[in-house]
């Protein structure tokens, strides 16, 4: 499958419920929405399985490629990127709750003020087109979350 292609998400799964609410934040905004792409799919889930195995919350591991290499890495081809990461709970293992949390930590990315909107700013660039969207929970009970954005 091509990196930029759309991937087909199901309307529950919570990969899709933070999409629903970045495209809400961004259709507020007057902004179009992101297309889901499977490179930047598989670029946010290798750096949520990085940091879930002892790195911890981190834009760039020890050892690991920055953004930008791991993107193209998998495929995608992009001028802009952006990342934004978070992690909460410990949650129950369901996806109800492990959806809820990665809301959560979206809806406090989406809500953050200037001059500490870092987060807010990727969610609302007019440079991304393109977003990844990787939800993990570890056996701890512990949501990582990335959003990799790109145009």
């Amino acid at each position: 499958m091509s990196a930029t292609r759309p991937v087909i998400t199901l309307p529950g799964t919570p990969p899709a419920q933070v999409l629903a609410l970045i495209n809400q934040a961004r259709a507020a905004a007057r902004l179009p929405p992101l297309a889901i792409t499977a490179g930047l799919n598989a670029c946010a889930s290798g750096h949520n399985r990085t940091m879930a195995a002892g790195c911890g919350l981190s834009h760039q591991c020890p050892g690991e490629p920055d953004l930008g290499a791991r993107a193209t890495a998998a495929g995608v081809t992009w001028s802009a990127c952006g990342e934004n990461v978070g992690q909460g709970g410990p949650v129950a293992s369901t996806p109800a709750a492990i959806a809820q949390m990665a809301v959560i930590l979206t809806q406090g990315m989406i809500d953050e003020k200037p001059p500490y909107d870092g987060h807010r700013q990727n969610i609302l660039s007019r440079s991304f087109t393109r977003v990844g969207i990787a939800v993990y929970r570890d056996p701890s009970g512990t949501v990582w979350l990335t959003q990799d954005f790109a145009n």
